[in-house]
């Protein structure tokens, strides 16, 4: 195993538009907003917009892990076959990554994992993603880059079960809200 990017994505029913909020906290850390974009429809309508968050000292270039919020309005609100797509686009992809499904108890949500790479990379990527009913989805995402010499199989695979599990019970009501503000224009936020 190279080296591994764990990403975990919740999906959520979403509003146009965005909020103020600049941190987010998730698996024991603090991530600060480092770069936002929301697309806007020729209809003037909010499109798909991304809010990446790093932790302090890092970057969207360069960090060791990173939390964001995507939005996505046009998607129809199946959050379940969202990430069953996901995880076959990957496996077409890469034939050799793997996915797994996790619906998320007493809800409509789902989560999908996968773990790929890109051909002659050393980083490899452990994603996961859920969602639920309403207009649109949003997705929360969780990645940590990590080599693979530094951790055990047992570990990562410690590490992707304890994601999983921490998406699992993550609220995706800030991210709604994050982009619920129509008023707000992501493009003028600093």
């Amino acid at each position: 195993m190279r080296a591994a990017l764990c990403i975990a994505m919740l999906l959520a029913s979403v509003s146009a538009g965005l909020s103020e909020e600049t941190e987010v906290e998730f698996g024991g850390d603090t991530y600060h907003l480092d770069f936002h974009e929301r697309a806007k429809l020729p209809d003037g309508s909010a499109g798909d917009g991304v809010a990446e968050f790093t932790l302090k000292g890092e970057t969207v270039n360069d960090w060791t892990k990173l939390f964001a919020y995507h939005a996505y309005p046009g998607v129809p609100a199946n959050p379940a076959l969202a990430a069953e797509t996901l995880g076959k686009t990957v496996k077409e992809n890469n034939k050799d990554a793997n996915y797994a499904l996790t619906p998320v108890p007493k809800s409509d949500e789902a989560i999908v994992d996968f773990l790929t790479w890109a051909p002659g990379s050393d980083v490899m990527e452990f994603n996961a993603k859920a969602g639920e009913d309403g207009t649109g989805l949003i997705a929360l995402q969780y990645a940590q880059r990590i080599k693979a010499k530094d951790m055990e199989v047992a570990d990562f695979r410690a590490l992707r079960q304890r994601m999983v599990d921490e998406m699992l019970h993550t609220d995706a009501e800030p991210a709604r809200e994050y982009f619920s503000d129509s008023e707000d224009d992501p493009q003028s936020r600093e």
